[in-house]
């Protein structure tokens, strides 16, 4: 029988090895490894904006906590915790595709490397709606105030506070230099 009267088709293997990668979604190491080349690139690139050097320095501290630093946060339960310390929790949980809860958030710092790894592509990946209340919640906070604090948790919770309000400057940084490209 010949091929050409059928109604099957041939897939291109171009066409199969890019469905594929579409729905694989990359592994922790590889989220990672791109978190890093990400912060790599940034930290090496000279930018002229106060967003992009806030950034520098907020990401420079949250990688640089120690993993008892981050094992603090663990330290009380959420009704004893400040209200910074619930709003940040449940704001990270965003960056890691998780529901925005506090036991979300202790569930991802059992494993500080793990819950070091966001970058930039985290907020990209939030919808709409979850960065606009991300934005919101974290834009009255007080990052050097939380540090301030004299509870187990205050360097954690301040180096997150810091790293979010920064990432979220950087990003409206980002599309307004590509609203004004267009």
């Amino acid at each position: 029988s010949s091929h050409f009267g059928s109604s099957r088709r041939l897939l291109d293997p171009v066409d199969v090895a890019m469905a594929e990668e579409i729905e694989r979604r990359p592994s922790r190491r590889e989220q990672k490894e791109a978190a890093d080349a990400f912060s790599e690139r940034l930290n090496s690139t000279p930018a002229a904006c106060s967003e992009a050097d806030a950034f520098r320095e907020a990401d420079d501290s949250l990688k640089a906590l120690k993993p008892t630093a981050i094992s603090a946060l663990s330290g009380l339960t959420p009704e004893d915790m400040l209200p910074e310390a619930v709003i940040v929790m449940e704001c990270w949980c965003y960056l890691h595709a998780e529901p925005p809860s506090v036991s979300a958030c202790l569930k991802l710092a059992e494993d500080p490397d793990d819950f070091k790894l966001v970058g930039m592509s985290s907020l990209q990946c939030m919808s709409a709606d979850e960065f606009k209340t991300v934005a919101e919640r974290m834009g009255a906070l007080d990052a050097k105030q939380a540090r301030e604090r004299p509870i187990a948790s205050a360097e954690a919770v301040g180096a997150m506070i810091a790293w979010l309000q920064s990432a979220i400057a950087m990003h409206r940084w980002a599309l307004d230099i590509r609203a004004a490209g267009q």
